[in-house]
């Protein structure tokens, strides 16, 4: 099957045209490319309400027409690019459709997961693309911009080439470490299933950081590293931080957290070092999120707000019962497959998803994870992590929504028992938030 770089290479070098077959977020992400841009001849839409009018993409606006528009705009030389996740309604739409010139019509999301784990393509958007991607984040958590910024790619994407496909040093974009399965919320659609936990639980410290040194051992650069879980209810919260400090492997460090709950004093001051970034979600918990805002700014700590989310149902943890074409694609077509690698309680996983499933027992896989074992050698480690970032598939994906298509969105952080409604706070926002910062003062 044509991959997306060769079908890029091929629409510039025969100048062919393109129809673009939707206006959301896929076709966004396809209009990102110049070459779609230069050979676009329009965008059709079967939403009434946007046909007829201009919508933005890839930074430029387009007028968007009506599926039955579409034998006007065909030649000989013109494709049907589909930028949705409903591609195949929309291959059968067309299907059902008369023309004079039969078009080709190509979907974006399977020319996106065409290519092989032995490819050059399947390095370039698994690895470097990811990398570049994380290791722009630490850049600017450091503060470093323009030429600077620049350069300092330029070198990264160098180092992470290497010499050749067959020396280049294994870098790998960014992983997750779940030391806890406690939470004090209970979030349908959790991506971590923690509601489903009823019995959490915490790794020991120990474990922890003897899983740290074997991953380290096994690779030569991990850009940066997610702390999950709530990671203000671990009580050695403080270790796990002086040790990533301290690890030259790893250049960035991220913690999610809930917003309703305030570090302690011994961890605000870890957070102080621009090697990491703290992103708070907004669950609606004003009062609280205003009080944890104040002491992050108080203390100069690189924080980031995350508003208005919208997460995508990843269903629960029974099989699914798809075919092993159907798993790939999902498994291909996920982001987190990419970038949420980690490992939990000795074990590491294919994904964060893998690791919780595992731990609630609700499936096996002979593929989608190894144990972390003392006497493995860093080769043999660096072997078992290869296997996994270099898979095509995964047995999690059989137990999971993520990645299939069409995907189902919901509203982040509603709470199983009900509870708070989300805010209106937006980094712009300063007369709502100065009002914050001013009750979380007077309520100390």
């Amino acid at each position: 099957m044509k991959t997306w770089k060769i079908f890029l290479e091929e629409i510039e070098k025969q100048q062919t045209k393109v129809i673009c077959f939707g206006t959301g977020l896929m076709a966004e992400e396809a209009l990102q490319y110049r070459q779609i841009r230069q050979a676009l001849v329009c965008v059709i839409d079967n939403d009434k309400r946007k046909q007829g009018r201009e919508t933005e993409l890839g930074g430029q606006f387009y007028p968007v027409a009506a599926p039955d528009d579409l034998p006007g705009y065909l030649d000989g030389n013109t494709v049907i690019l589909l930028a949705s996740g409903h591609y195949k309604e929309m291959r059968h739409q067309i299907g059902e459709m008369s023309f004079s010139v039969q078009p080709k019509v190509y979907a974006f999301p399977e020319l996106q997961t065409a290519y092989s784990a032995d490819s050059e393509e399947f390095f370039e958007e698994r690895f470097l693309k990811e990398c570049l991607k994380e290791y722009e984040i630490v850049l600017e958590q450091y503060h470093i911009n323009g030429k600077e910024k620049a350069q300092k790619i330029q070198e990264k994407e160098l180092f992470i080439r290497g010499k050749n496909k067959y020396s280049r040093p294994f870098v790998v974009p960014r992983i997750m470490i779940m030391p806890t399965t406690r939470c004090n919320m209970r979030c349908r659609g959790c991506s971590s299933l923690l509601p489903l936990f009823a019995n959490p639980s915490d790794v020991e410290i120990g474990q922890v950081l003897k899983d740290f040194e074997l991953f380290f051992s096994g690779i030569d650069e991990c850009i940066r590293i997610t702390v999950g879980g709530e990671p203000f209810l671990y009580p050695d919260l403080k270790e796990i931080l002086e040790y990533l400090l301290r690890q030259e492997k790893v250049l960035g460090i991220m913690l999610i957290t809930n917003s309703t709950l305030l570090p302690k004093p011994e961890i605000i001051e870890l957070l102080k070092n621009p090697k990491i970034l703290l992103e708070i979600s907004d669950y609606g918990y004003l009062e609280k999120m205003g009080r944890l805002i104040q002491l992050l700014e108080e203390n100069s700590i690189c924080f980031k707000v995350l508003t208005d989310q919208a997460w995508t149902d990843m269903g629960g943890v029974e099989c699914r019962g798809r075919t092993e074409e159907e798993i790939r694609f999902q498994y291909l077509n996920c982001d987190q497959g990419k970038v949420i690698k980690g490992f939990h309680n000795g074990k590491f996983h294919t994904c964060a998803r893998s690791a919780r499933m595992l731990a609630l027992g609700a499936y096996q896989s002979e593929h989608d994870y190894f144990e972390l074992r003392q006497e493995d050698s860093p080769e043999q480690i660096r072997e078992k992590l290869r296997k996994i970032f270099y898979s095509e598939s995964a047995d999690a994906c059989n137990y999971c929504d993520l990645g299939a298509l069409p995907a189902t969105v919901i509203e982040a952080g509603i709470q199983m028992q009900g509870g708070k409604k989300k805010s209106r706070y937006t980094i712009v926002d300063r007369q709502e938030y100065e009002e914050l910062k001013r009750l979380a003062k007077t309520r100390r």
